[in-house]
């Protein structure tokens, strides 16, 4: 094993726009290590970096925090802890951030230094000049656990303009500039995502900005999103395609401060491969518990994962993944249920690929279509929310509201968009079904 380590200064920003160091990640080898400066272990108002590292009390915190052993801060395969692997783009993004390096798209702690000053949420993270010396924090591990750590390695700092949105779909972090987005930022952290149609679904970007659309009718709480044309944005590749969505960044505040968000799979412990987890009733009953608990909101919220969960049955959005429902930190303490993002009608896309494609997306929607009221009952119960009646009688006056205001709103929507939806709303699904 080589005797160099190599890592970076890990930095949680406030809402105010004050970026507090709080601790270290570092590798050695395979191993990838987070450690925490002690002063943030100690502190009974630290600010949340994840739900993952929050105990039943504080001691049982800063047990987790200070672990020695615990696969929520170290592992020796080469990957990054959970919460750390979903900071990381997916497909086309992941092998732009590794052209950009220079790097494997294997290589995790490349690619979170290449993107470190834009990175989901209010997280950053930055190189250490090497002549401070390995960090108390990260040397003493190492020393407890009989590793010979004899002197830090060179990491560069990060790649201008580089950023690391979580997905698939291709996608750039920008900034607004008067009337153009642009994203040679100039080292700014982005405050809008612009993703782009694909040659095999052209209609993407006119798909989920009607799903935008139904979900605001509802009265939902959606991130902002608005079609634009290809002239208006300044992009570092020529693509051929005549629109873009451009998706506001409810992580981002005005004058360039962060607000602090995770996703639900780094909530509930799941790698990016895991997305999918393991079904309906366990994530989702567990989503819905960790809401009530812990949102400071928590009557609010519960209601708005209801009528969320509803809506995207009937708008055939079968990737409502567990990276795609999110917690926010306006206080940078207690979380509150993030906005709608991504509300893709996937199952309009089954007809136009074979049928071995979406193979996951398609088993999800027929477990969806037979999802009945029994079933949400069940659910309820599960999670042990209060007032389950009253949220059945919202999740039934949610499916009145969308057989109403939609029919007209999927007008201008993609043809195989419009089609699904309509069925769905006419009886396609158990929920239109009394």
């Amino acid at each position: 094993m080589s005797t160099f380590i190599r890592y970076l200064r890990m930095y949680l920003h406030s809402v105010e726009g004050d970026k507090r160091p709080i601790g270290y990640l570092s590798q050695y080898g395979d191993i990838l290590r987070v450690s925490f400066d002690r002063d943030y272990i100690e502190d009974r108002q630290r600010p949340t970096l994840s739900l993952s590292y929050r105990g039943a009390d504080d001691a049982a915190t800063r047990a987790i925090l200070s672990a020695a052993r615990d696969a929520r801060l170290t592992r020796a395969d080469g990957k990054w802890p959970n919460f750390f692997q979903n900071l990381l783009p997916e497909g086309h993004n992941r092998e732009r951030l590794a052209r950009e390096r220079g790097c494997s798209t294997e290589d995790e702690f490349e690619l979170l230094a290449a993107a470190g000053h834009d990175l989901m949420g209010a997280l950053e993270v930055e190189p250490v000049p090497a002549e401070e010396g390995v960090p108390d924090a990260v040397r003493l591990w190492h020393t407890a656990m009989g590793l010979d750590v004899l002197e830090p390695g060179f990491v560069e700092w990060p790649v201008e303009d580089a950023a690391s949105i979580p997905g698939v779909v291709p996608k750039f972090s920008a900034v607004k500039e008067g009337r153009r987005y642009t994203v040679r930022r100039s080292g700014a952290a982005g405050s809008h995502i612009l993703k782009l149609p694909s040659a095999r679904h052209p209609d993407l970007v006119a798909n989920e900005y009607a799903g935008y659309q139904l979900a605001r009718a509802l009265g939902l709480n959606c991130a902002p999103a608005e079609i634009i044309s290809r002239d208006a944005a300044d992009l570092p590749e020529q693509l051929p395609f005549d629109e873009i969505l451009v998706v506001g960044r409810f992580d981002r505040l005005p004058g360039g401060r962060r607000l602090h968000m995770e996703e639900f799979a780094q909530i509930l412990g799941y790698e990016p491969r895991q997305k999918y987890g393991k079904g309906i009733f366990e994530d989702y009953s567990a989503m819905l518990r960790i809401i009530d608990r812990l949102s400071a909101n928590p009557a609010q919220d519960v209601q708005e994962f209801t009528r969320r969960f509803v809506a995207f049955i009937l708008m055939g959005n079968t990737d409502a993944h567990l990276k795609n429902w999110a917690m926010t930190y306006p206080d940078g303490i207690r979380p509150v249920l993030a906005p709608v993002y991504d509300p893709v009608c996937v199952t309009a896309f089954f007809e136009s690929v074979p049928p071995a494609d979406y193979a996951v997306n398609r088993a999800i929607d027929a477990r969806l279509k037979a999802f009945s009221w029994d079933d949400l009952a069940t659910l309820l119960k599960l999670a042990q929310v209060p007032r389950a009646s009253r949220l059945l009688q919202l999740a039934r006056s949610t499916v009145a509201d969308a057989q109403r205001l939609w029919p007209p709103l999927l007008e201008p929507a993609p043809d195989s968009m419009r089609r699904v939806v309509l069925e769905r709303l006419q009886g396609g699904v158990m929920l239109t079904r009394e």
